[in-house]
């Protein structure tokens, strides 16, 4: 069955002209197997809000993936206080796409919890997902990135391919207990514009595949971070 649904996701793909969708989705499987990274972030705890499954994949393509981050996907966090060792990405593709570009703009933005993420924190530019198997498969690919925090935060990427149909689907978690998940829409293609809950555009959104490896810091540390960000308030 699972290759059945792979296929047809497939021929839906290549029929369709280009432009004729922005908006794109792997369809519904609830047995997909999970392909843990080569090499694991040597620092941090891996946090993530999905529940260790996937049951589709999203992405954006056409004008729906635009400078500087529109079509980008994320989830939020609320750690407290450290820093964000390593990103994590689950994600996925068919096999029409297997020898596209993998490579993605890497980001942590402000807030994503109680409100829409706002300002980029960090961020690291070009990194090569090497691990994106075919659809019903999921890889989780680590992306080093030294990012200090001291209040939530969003974790995401954009794929960067502007007007061209997309390389990579980032998985998404439709019946975990929930998390907040994030996806920048660009204007004037049918839907609310900016920063977005995915349910907007694919109802059964409960958890995107982006999760962080963190370092909670000790109390010493909280204080000292905060004094060198009073400084710059003066």
């Amino acid at each position: 069955m699972a290759r059945l649904v792979t296929l047809a996701v497939v021929v839906l793909l290549t029929a369709l002209p280009c432009g004729a969708t922005n908006a794109v989705s792997l369809g519904y499987i609830d047995e997909t197997t999970i392909i843990g990274p080569a090499r694991e972030c040597s620092g941090g705890t891996l946090i993530h809000n999905h529940d260790g499954s996937f049951e589709s994949g999203y992405a954006w393509q056409y004008s729906g993936c635009a400078p500087p981050y529109y079509g980008a996907f994320g989830e939020g966090y609320d750690l407290g206080a450290g820093t964000i060792a390593c990103a994590a990405f689950w994600l996925s593709t068919l096999p029409n796409m297997l020898y596209t570009p993998d490579n993605a703009d890497c980001y942590v933005w402000e807030g994503g919890v109680d409100a829409a993420p706002g300002a980029v924190l960090g961020m690291v530019t070009g990194p090569r997902m090497t691990n994106i198997p075919w659809w019903p498969a999921v890889g989780q690919n680590d992306v080093e990135m030294d990012v200090l925090v001291t209040a939530p935060f969003t974790m995401g990427y954009w794929g960067p391919w502007p007007e061209a149909s997309a390389w990579y689907f980032c998985a998404a978690d439709q019946n975990g207990p929930g998390g907040h998940p994030w996806t920048c829409i660009a204007p004037g293609i049918g839907y609310p514009s900016g920063w977005q809950d995915p349910a907007v555009v694919w109802p059964n959104a409960k958890s995107m595949g982006c999760g962080v490896y963190f370092e909670q810091s000790t109390p010493a540390e909280s204080e000292t971070w905060g004094a060198i960000k009073a400084m710059f308030r003066r």
